[in-house]
């Protein structure tokens, strides 16, 4: 496991597949826009957190994301989605710094973790759900 940087405050093992460490088919440094967003999203609420977040899920490949149960359409498997997991305690409070400062991000719920993910951005858009600032609770 290298310690090589993606993007500032994430590293690439933290980001790509579980399964086959491989980074998204169409990732490609300098990234493009979408890629940029959801970076900058994370270095916004990394700062304003002011602490290391645990990122637990980045990219998944087709087979990790069946693998985990991961809906068919999942922004994961775009490499355009992370959860974030903190302390059960300090959830209402990554939260709403996310609602705050990243408004845009689509956000899901759990009890100690939070999906992040700029599916806004794949056209065309899937489903209703895809839209920009959409918010739901896996609780």
């Amino acid at each position: 496991m290298g310690c090589i940087m993606i993007a500032k405050y994430i590293y690439r093992h933290e980001y790509q597949c579980r399964c086959c460490s491989e980074l998204p088919p169409d990732y490609d440094e300098p990234y493009d826009s979408a890629f940029d967003i959801l970076f900058s999203s994370f270095e916004i609420i990394r700062e304003e957190w002011g602490a290391p977040i645990n990122i637990t899920s980045g990219y998944r490949c087709p087979r990790h994301n069946s693998f985990v149960g991961g809906h068919p359409l999942s922004v994961h498997q775009f490499g355009l989605a992370l959860d974030i997991s903190v302390e059960p305690y300090d959830i209402d409070r990554l939260y709403s710094i996310v609602l705050k400062e990243t408004p845009n991000l689509r956000v899901g719920r759990g009890s100690n973790f939070l999906h992040l993910d700029v599916g806004y951005l794949i056209y065309p858009r899937a489903s209703e759900y895809w839209k920009q600032g959409h918010k739901w609770s896996y609780q």
